[in-house]
């Protein structure tokens, strides 16, 4: 028997969202199993086709976005436009690996890097462009369904492989205690393929290191969007105590007090609530992005038409006006 008469365990926290949805913690825990699950088969493990159904749907929406860049600034040459696309896929998993020096998520498995060379060659080599045309054809309905689909595998991306990757992988080395790197993981994770083409370039026809526009004009969405995802994880949570991290600090006490008014989460609702969250913000984006897109592209079909209505010869109009010349110097 315990020797510890009398007094009993304190129950785990309750979680805000289990008790007004009692099936929310439910619906979270299969989130995960969702997001992996395969074309063929029932789980990850031993599938007939080792490749994720949402995986493949992110790799469309990325070298859908990619084309589309290519079709409206000048077609670049095949492989650099496969860079392009693979750079914006890894990108954030690219630099959290560098930051933490942990091996390159690309390189432990052998379906990753050939699904997303893939969709980028069904989306630029198909013959008569069908799959691009069939996007094309049915935006905004494509675009708002692809960024929905980025947005549950990023939301849930910056929180279970940004934070929790390091609070809880790299628990017992330093960098696992640090809120500096909790955030900083998550943001890059999120957004580490557009910080890179915004240093470097990648999707322009010549590349070359430049001011980030992040710098000049302020952040992009994708880097706002995963910044808020991340530090919402670590607030709905209560991950992060400061009596916990920093004992003498003489305001732990009472900054804890005040995290302790935000709602709180499982782990697992908060994976969901980041997915669903940035889901909704990346689909709105992409449907408002859709529209303008398809506004610049019929005023460039229309200049298109102009010009070469311009260029063609007008032999019945000389005509005329030869016509025209020849009775007025008769009379």
């Amino acid at each position: 028997m315990s020797q510890t008469t009398g007094q009993q365990m304190p129950p785990p926290p309750s979680s805000a969202l289990g008790a007004l949805f009692p099936q929310a913690q439910q619906l979270a825990a299969g989130f995960p199993g969702l997001l992996s699950k395969p074309w063929v088969g029932g789980g990850t493990e031993g599938a007939a086709v080792p490749i994720g159904i949402f995986a493949t749907l992110h790799a469309l929406r990325i070298a859908y976005e990619v084309r589309k860049g290519a079709q409206a600034s000048g077609r670049r040459p095949l492989l650099q436009e496969l860079f392009t696309m693979l750079t914006f896929s890894f990108g954030g998993a690219v630099l959290t690996a560098l930051m933490l020096g942990r091996t390159q998520p690309w390189l432990e498995n052998n379906t990753t890097v050939p699904v997303y060379a893939g969709a980028y060659l069904l989306m630029a080599c198909v013959p008569g462009d069908l799959v691009y045309r069939f996007l094309r054809r049915t935006s905004p309905v494509s675009d708002v369904f692809l960024a929905s689909v980025d947005g549950l595998i990023r939301g849930y991306g910056v929180t279970a492989a940004g934070v929790d990757l390091v609070r809880n992988t790299m628990r017992g080395q330093p960098v696992a205690d640090s809120l500096v790197a909790w955030i900083t993981v998550g943001t890059v994770l999120g957004s580490g393929g557009g910080i890179i083409d915004d240093v470097v370039q990648v999707s322009a026809a010549s590349w070359g290191l430049r001011v980030p526009a992040m710098l000049r004009a302020g952040p992009s969405l994708d880097v706002k969007l995963s910044f808020c995802a991340t530090v919402g994880y670590i607030l709905t949570t209560h991950a992060w105590s400061f009596v916990e991290h920093a004992p003498g600090f003489p305001l732990s006490a009472a900054l804890d007090a005040i995290l302790a008014c935000v709602p709180r989460l499982s782990d697992q609702e908060a994976h969901l609530v980041s997915g669903l969250l940035c889901s909704a913000v990346l689909g709105t984006a992409a449907h408002a992005q859709a529209c303008r897109y398809a506004a610049a592209e019929r005023r460039a079909l229309e200049v298109a038409r102009r010009k070469k209505y311009d260029d063609a010869p007008s032999s019945g109009t000389d005509d005329d006006d030869d016509d025209d010349d020849v009775e007025s110097e008769s009379e």
